[in-house]
């Protein structure tokens, strides 16, 4: 059967998605539409896939098409990101008229947020210790199309021994990524979409603003209006989601396929695990014993920023629908959610806290190199901070995993993992899809405990759903 067949076959099942799509989205509640275009995503990117419709001139077209649409959809939202960070903080902490209430509020929000990572970072050095998902990786690891080296115990990298690599903090690496988060130039955070100095800096801002009372009212009223024209901006700018979240899901099953998945099925186990432990089990039991709330309602009333967060794989992309879910569906005032949500998608990153320690341990069994506890314990620390410094973008965890890597000690780089490294990110846009959403329920969750807490949580709100109302 030559190209051309297949050409007609790609033509042929577009026509048919596309008709499918129009028929199913009249008559179904807005924010299912991303699930069903999530699902067929999946479908056509398989079926694209495993019968090789990407040798096909017109295959590469159809991939170049919706790869196009994928990006123009995740470039609009990432283009609201900054202006509704920098006013929602604003707008957030200006609210706060009392500096002692400031203080109060500010301290339980970081220190759930502390908690939840300290949490996320022993689940993953846990199941990583227990299951041990790199064990017997190396054949795979070895097949990828890159030179790397036979490493077990014995084995030279270079003229360091595996068995001879000393666990040692490498405090420079360490004091300059905190040193970062500190922004030189708050312009240039802003303009770079730098979200943790720009965060440090909009936080600053307003508890300025705060402070000098009357006088701050004219800039804070300037944000107020710049929240409220960037809501409206994001309402126009969901409506590409559904086509966006079908474009990124079907360009990363057609070009990457499942068989990636298949070998890294322990690993991709070991991540999913940890972060269905927390959204199951560590999320529900916080929110029921601090908040007196059922999760299963939260979930619900923020339905439409879980499927958004799958779908685009980026915190600070789904950051206005998450907000909009909060305050519309699950009761949480503005003042509350203005203040922790933008703050949480930048901070707040407990599944890639738990992405980064198995990642690491995955990568060390791998590779023959042992850990004793205090390096399993330093991985858990540095795996916070770099969590921390993680862009709310996709896959940003896979690149700040070298911040830890590079802060063992000697011996130890993102070279000497280079094949295992290669494996990993042939996965990550799958497991990052779940991180995403691992990482928006946990913020949520946050903000919901924070709101009980204020009394600024509308319980009527979220335990009815015909109240509720469509964010997207």
């Amino acid at each position: 059967m030559g190209t051309c067949g297949g050409s007609g076959k790609v033509a042929h099942i577009m026509n048919i998605l596309i008709k499918l799509l129009m028929a199913v989205f009249f008559g179904v509640k807005r924010h299912w539409h991303i699930l069903i275009a999530i699902l067929l995503g999946l479908g056509a990117g398989l079926l694209f896939y495993n019968n090789h419709w990407a040798d096909d001139s017109r295959g590469v077209f159809l991939l170049q098409f919706f790869e196009f649409i994928g990006e123009v959809f995740i470039r609009l939202i990432t283009m609201i990101v900054i202006p509704l960070v920098v006013s929602s903080l604003i707008v957030g902490v200006s609210s706060l008229k009392d500096t002692r209430q400031l203080g109060r509020m500010g301290g339980k929000v970081f220190s759930l947020f502390l908690l939840l990572m300290v949490v996320a970072a022993v689940l993953g050095a846990g199941l990583s210790l227990v299951l041990q998902p790199g064990e017997g990786m190396q054949a795979h690891i070895q097949d990828i199309d890159i030179v790397t080296q036979q490493v077990n115990a014995q084995s030279m990298i270079g003229d360091v021994k595996v068995e001879d690599l000393n666990v040692k903090v490498n405090a420079g690496a360490v004091r300059e990524l905190l040193l970062e988060m500190i922004p030189a130039n708050p312009i240039q955070a802003l303009s770079s979409n730098n979200l943790v100095p720009a965060i440090v800096y909009t936080l600053a801002l307003g508890f300025a603003l705060v402070f000098i009372g009357q006088a701050g009212k004219p800039l804070i009223a300037f944000f107020e209006s710049l929240f409220t024209a960037t809501m409206k901006l994001t309402d126009w700018v969901m409506m590409m989601a559904v086509p966006g979240v079908f474009s990124l899901t079907f360009f990363t099953v057609a070009t990457s396929g499942m068989d990636a998945f298949v070998k890294l099925m322990p690993y991709v186990g070991v991540v999913l695990t940890g972060l269905l432990i927390q959204i199951v089990i560590v999320f529900p039991l916080l929110l029921q014993l601090m908040a007196r709330v059922d999760a299963l309602n939260v979930y619900r009333a923020i339905s439409e920023a879980i499927l958004v967060a799958f779908g685009t794989a980026s915190s600070s992309a789904t950051l206005p629908i998450t907000i909009a879910n909060c305050e519309l569906r699950a009761g949480i005032s503005n003042r509350v959610a203005s203040f922790v949500l933008p703050t949480g998608a930048s901070i707040n990153k407990t599944a890639t806290t738990t992405f980064e320690v198995v990642a690491v341990m995955f990568l060390a069994q791998a590779y023959g190199v042992t850990l004793d506890l205090p390096a399993v314990l330093l991985i858990m620390v540095l795996s916070i901070v770099a969590s921390v410094a993680a862009a709310a973008v996709p896959s940003a965890g896979l690149i700040t995993m070298s911040i830890i890597i590079g802060s063992l000690g000697k011996g130890f780089s993102m070279e000497l993992f280079a094949g295992g490294v290669a494996l990993l990110w042939s996965i990550d846009r799958v497991l990052d899809m779940c991180r995403t959403v691992t990482n928006v329920v946990s913020s949520v969750t946050v903000a919901t405990i924070v709101a009980a807490s204020e009394g600024e949580l509308k319980r009527d709100l979220l335990n009815n759903p015909d109240d509720w109302k469509d964010a997207v």
